[in-house]
C-alpha cells in the first residue's frame, strides 16, 4: 500500500512539473523580456518561501561554509540564490541569438580559439554557477558545442530542455543512453567543444576531493577524457552583473598533472578543477545551487 502511495505521488509530481514548465514557456512567449525577468525573480522568491526542504538545505550548506555566527548573511545569500535561479530560468526561456549577443560578454575567447587550433577537441569545465545554460548558448553561437547531461525525469521535461539547447545550437549527449560513448569520441574527432559540469554528486565515475573544506564526491570524466584524448582543458565561468548582463571568462588551456599514473593524475586534476569552481562560487555565492546535496556521501 505504501509503495503504491509513493508511486502515485511521484506520478503526480511528474505531471505537475511537466505542466508547470509548459505554462512557464507559454508565459515567457507572451511576456516582454524585462517583465519576464521580473516574473522569474518573483517565481524564485516564491519558491524560497514555498519550498521549506530546499530552503533548509540551503541554510545548512551555507552555514557549513560561512559559519553559524551570521544567520542574517546566510538568509540573505539563500534568498538571493532562489531569486537568481528563477531569473535564470526565464532568461533561458526568453533568449534568442540576437538578445544573447547583447546580454553576454566573453572574456578569454582567444584561449578558446587557440585550444581549438590544436584540432583535438576542447574540454571546457564549469559548474552550476551563474546561468550555465547561457554559457553553452553563447559559445555555441560561435563554435560547435556538445554538453554532457544526465537524463531528467519526467521524459517530457528532459525533451523540452534538450530542444531548448538544440534551438541555440547546443548538442546534448545524454549520459547512459545508447550511443553516448560513440558521441563523446566523435566530439574529439570532429574538433568540437565538450562542456562538462563537475560540481554535483551524481552516480558516475567519481573521486572524493576537497570542496569548501570538506570531502565531496566529484565526477572525474573531464580529467579522464582530457588525459585519454590529449585534448586541451579550459575552465569556463559565467556570472550575472548588477546590470543584468552576463560575463563569461575562459582560463587556459590549463596545465594538467601528467605523471604517467593515470588513476592518480585524474584525481589530482579533478581536485585542481574543483578548486577553481570553489573560488568562483566564493566570488558570487548567491549564483550557485546551494540546495544541491553536494556532501551527501562521504568517504
Amino acid at each position: 500500500m505504501i509503495t503504491r502511495t509513493v508511486a502515485f505521488r511521484k506520478k503526480l509530481d511528474r505531471i505537475f512539473l511537466t505542466w508547470s514548465l509548459r505554462f512557464l514557456r507559454c508565459l515567457a512567449a507572451a511576456t516582454p523580456y524585462r517583465m519576464g525577468i521580473w516574473c522569474g525573480a518573483s517565481l524564485g522568491l516564491a519558491a524560497y518561501y514555498l519550498l521549506p526542504r530546499e530552503r533548509s538545505r540551503t541554510y545548512l550548506h551555507l552555514s557549513f561554509v560561512y559559519g553559524d555566527d551570521n544567520p542574517a548573511r546566510v538568509r540573505r545569500i539563500a534568498r538571493a540564490c532562489f531569486v537568481h535561479l528563477g531569473r535564470s530560468l526565464f532568461e533561458v526561456l526568453l533568449v534568442n541569438p540576437r538578445r544573447l549577443r547583447r546580454m553576454v560578454t566573453i572574456q578569454g575567447g582567444e584561449s578558446l580559439r587557440s585550444a581549438l587550433s590544436a584540432g583535438k577537441g576542447v574540454v571546457v569545465v564549469t559548474g552550476h554557477m551563474g546561468n550555465w545554460e547561457l554559457l553553452a548558448h553563447a559559445v555555441a553561437d560561435q563554435y560547435p558545442v556538445s554538453v554532457v547531461a544526465a537524463p531528467l525525469e519526467p521524459p517530457e521535461v528532459n525533451n523540452m530542455i534538450v530542444r531548448l539547447r538544440g534551438d541555440m545550437g547546443v548538442k546534448t549527449i545524454l549520459r547512459g543512453r545508447p550511443g553516448a560513448s560513440r558521441e563523446l569520441i566523435r566530439v574529439f574527432k570532429e574538433n568540437r567543444i565538450l562542456g562538462i559540469l563537475i560540481d554535483q554528486d551524481t552516480d558516475v565515475e567519481s573521486a572524493f576531493v576537497d570542496f569548501m573544506g570538506k570531502p565531496a564526491r566529484t565526477p572525474t570524466a573531464a580529467a579522464s577524457m582530457a588525459i585519454k584524448f590529449g585534448a586541451p582543458v579550459l575552465f569556463g565561468y559565467i556570472h550575472r552583473g548588477r546590470d543584468g548582463r552576463h560575463t563569461i571568462r575562459f582560463d587556459g588551456p590549463l596545465e594538467l598533472v601528467r605523471t604517467g599514473d593515470d588513476e592518480k593524475d585524474i584525481v589530482s586534476n579533478t581536485a585542481m578543477l574543483t578548486k577553481r569552481i570553489e573560488d568562483c562560487i566564493r566570488e558570487n555565492p548567491e549564483q550557485w545551487v546551494w540546495m544541491h546535496r553536494r556532501w551527501r556521501r562521504q568517504p
